[in-house]
């Protein structure tokens, strides 16, 4: 009895087998480096130049923050000393020790401004980078998919990618699964249109 229950299970699980073996023989499956497509995509480096422009402006004015704030705290130093100066009167050096502590509240606050600048922008260039990836990573994904359709491609893998283990997500492909110069050569048509295309007659 227990050797028919173990032929049953044997026979079950190549039943499974073969049917998983019929299956897969149907489907074609191709490998792609998103990593290679996102780099290369001629919107990618638009993009890029954006983010580098916006950054530039944040930059320009946290600058001109920083200066103020540099003032400021030379000008408190400079209070601070002349408050502990002995060839001053005591009248005088208790008006630089009030001035010094009015120049410590600005200090302070311009420091906080200055923080509070900075990690306001540096999150919304984060922010601006991650949609701005979000969509050209869909604009990619649509272009694969449309290939696949064309071709009856129903699986594709990403090769850039590691697993938990650092290992190669993908061990091995044959040529003919990878498609990435394909998909690359797609997705930058357009601006390969227009380097090909003759230079348009000058008005005169």
């Amino acid at each position: 009895m227990r050797k028919s229950i173990i032929y049953a299970i044997i026979l079950s699980f190549m039943t499974s087998l073969s049917a998983m073996s019929a299956v897969s023989a149907d489907q074609k499956i191709a490998v792609v480096d998103m990593e290679k497509l996102f780099q290369g995509y001629y919107k990618t480096k638009l993009a890029d130049a954006d983010i580098k422009r916006q950054a530039e402006v944040f930059k320009e004015y946290s600058d001109k923050l920083n200066d103020s704030l540099l003032k400021l705290q030379d000008e408190f130093k400079e209070l601070r000393d002349a408050a502990q100066n002995i060839a001053l009167s005591e009248a005088e050096r208790e008006n630089k020790r009030i001035s010094a502590q009015d120049k410590y509240r600005q200090l302070k606050e311009k420091e906080a401004e200055v923080k509070q600048y900075n990690t306001e922008k540096q999150n919304l260039l984060k922010d601006m980078y991650e949609e701005k990836r979000n969509g050209l990573l869909k604009e990619i994904t649509e272009n694969i998919k449309k290939y696949c359709l064309s071709q009856g491609i129903s699986i594709v893998l990403d090769s850039s990618g590691r697993t938990l283990n650092n290992i190669a997500s993908v061990i091995y492909k044959t040529p003919e699964t990878e498609i990435t110069e394909v998909i690359l050569k797609e997705i930058n048509k357009a601006v390969d249109e227009k380097k090909a295309a003759p230079p348009e007659p000058q008005k005169k």
